[in-house]
């Protein structure tokens, strides 16, 4: 213990500090609950180290997770003052500042204790991604919290008060070491990603984000939707779309892992899924979904399960499932898509039409998944089926949506159909959208799996004639091609600064053992779905598999 506070005492000393006073946190959970936090005033730092050699001796037997913060500089504020800090905030849970509720640190949070106890809160007005979130204090949480941790409330007095916003510098304490956490804006108070060695970083969060989702999956082969694991709600609602996607992104999990035996639990979810989700109508096979609406039948769903079914069979050689893949494209050339090649993305239980138009990930999700079962059926009349789509797409401008499952599709049909117009599509699809994807603030990991669908294209591209003859080459340059490239390794960084719920945030949630190192997302109550492991997986996979395995 001697040696573990010499190594962080040398690290305080090189943190600059703006306070009059010295102010250290010290942060403990011992994984199965929510962290306890205690701080110290001192005059210097060696009034603070004396408490924290003290604290530490007790606590670092018993507890899994250690993190000690020391506070840079501290604002003093009105409340007014406060709410207009808050209301320039654009996203949900980035307000990454403490706040003292009286200049003695008697009554003090960390940014990651108002985060994990959702003691900030948006306006009831707020919808994710579209508007401002418009953050206030949360009343009732802030007394739940203060009540449990300093067996006292504010009472309803926090406009009269005076308030201290302030900045700490982190450290986690891991495998022995303690390691510095960011301060960099948006990322304060977790780890940052050195991009001098990226693909460990890569590598780990594959690995245990494999793991996280692979524990979702129960005995019965059915999912756990999801958390808000503020609170360790969790979520209801349970979709079969999500539910072949995420058994998709978990086999190719275990397929860059290597893993075998693992491969069962992902058998078993897609038994229950192809026993609990699916109606046969004659010789074709439909994924259904009961609702208070009723049922329905989603084409999304139909092309997933496709998708997930031939994924096994690729990586096992077993094709048990074969036949239902035949169905399941069957059913979707009889009912979801039309001889011009429009779908139609919701039917009811009789085959008729519930809702022509959904969203947009359907129509990529199909074309996708008609061709990876084409690899497997070798049947002419699906790569027909696939064509006819795309060809619609094509027509239809849908390049303009940027979709991620668009460039999938686009890459897939190239390695069958080396048409022109498909070349430009993806080029269009991708890079006309390329500011938004370089300069998103926020994990999003669609972005990841477009880049990189984008990149195998381009790929193909550079080796076809158009680009050889220069028919197709006033869509893209070499600087393009460059840049693909470097937008694709900065937003694998962000994804995993961002994305992964880390250990020194999640031991400020309720559960922390249950969530640390899933993915999540962070302005919308730090959701951890199953999609949200599965977009991640795929977008990692296929980064680190392209840029350093082959």
């Amino acid at each position: 213990m001697e040696q573990l506070v010499t190594k962080l005492e040398r690290l305080l000393k090189q943190v600059p500090i703006d306070t009059a006073e010295r102010h250290l946190f010290l942060s403990v959970s011992n994984g199965s609950e929510r962290a306890m936090v205690k701080n110290i005033r001192a005059a210097n730092l060696n009034g603070c180290i004396d408490w924290l050699k003290s604290e530490l001796t007790t606590a670092h037997d018993k507890n899994k997770y250690i993190r000690v913060d020391i506070v840079k500089s501290i604002e003093e504020c009105t409340y007014l003052e406060v709410m207009r800090k808050l209301s320039v905030v654009a996203r949900n849970n980035f307000f990454r500042r403490g706040i003292a509720f009286d200049k003695k640190f008697n009554i003090a949070f960390l940014p990651e204790e108002i985060m994990g106890n959702a003691l900030i809160k948006p306006s009831v007005n707020h919808k994710v991604g579209f508007n401002s979130p418009e953050l206030s204090f949360d009343q009732k949480n802030i007394d739940g919290y203060m009540t449990r941790k300093y067996k006292q409330s504010l009472k309803n007095k926090i406009a009269q008060r005076k308030f201290y916003v302030f900045d700490t510098q982190g450290f986690y304490l891991e495998e022995g070491s303690w390691l510095t956490l960011s301060v960099q804006k948006d990322q304060e108070g977790m780890r940052g990603v050195d991009y001098k060695v990226l693909p460990p970083y890569i590598d780990v969060a594959i690995t245990q984000g494999a793991d996280f989702l692979q524990r979702q999956i129960q005995d019965s082969g059915q999912f756990i939707y999801g958390y808000y694991p503020t609170y360790d709600y969790q979520l209801t609602g349970y979709n079969s779309v999500r539910h072949f996607s995420s058994l998709y992104a978990l086999l190719e999990a275990q397929e860059y892992l290597k893993q075998e035996k693992e491969l069962e639990e992902s058998e078993k979810g897609l038994d229950w899924g192809l026993e609990n989700l699916t109606l046969q109508v004659e010789e074709a096979l439909y994924i259904k979904e009961e609702a208070p609406s009723g049922t329905s039948l989603k084409l999304g769903a139909q092309a997933l399960a496709v998708l997930a079914l031939a994924k096994f069979q690729t990586i096992t050689g077993n094709d048990k499932y074969e036949a239902a893949i035949n169905q399941l494209i069957l059913g979707m050339e009889r009912h979801f898509v039309d001889e011009k090649g429009e779908t139609t993305h919701i039917l009811d239980k009789d085959l008729e039409i519930k809702k022509k138009f959904n969203i947009i990930y359907y129509d990529g999700e199909a074309v996708f998944s008609i061709l990876r079962g084409y690899a497997i059926t070798k049947n002419e009349q699906h790569l027909a089926l696939a064509k006819k789509l795309f060809d619609r797409f094509v027509a239809k401008n849908y390049e303009r949506y940027h979709d991620h499952w668009l460039s999938y599709a686009t890459n897939e049909i190239l390695l069958y159909l080396k048409e022109q117009k498909y070349y430009e599509f993806g080029l269009k699809n991708a890079f006309e959208n390329m500011d938004f994807i370089e300069h998103r603030d926020t994990a999003y990991p669609t972005l990841m799996e477009l880049l990189m669908a984008a990149i195998k294209m381009t790929d193909q591209l550079k080796e076809s004639d158009f680009y050889k003859t220069g028919q197709i080459k006033n869509f893209v340059s070499k600087t393009d091609f460059w840049r693909l490239h470097q937008v694709a390794i900065k937003r694998a960084a962000i994804e995993i600064e961002k994305g992964v719920m880390h250990p020194e945030m999640a031991m400020f949630m309720k559960r922390p053992d249950k969530i640390v190192h899933g993915f999540y997302t962070r302005h919308d109550k730090f959701r951890m779905r199953i999609d949200d492991q599965e977009h991640f997986l795929s977008g990692l996979i296929n980064f680190y598999t392209y840029f350093y395995s082959e």
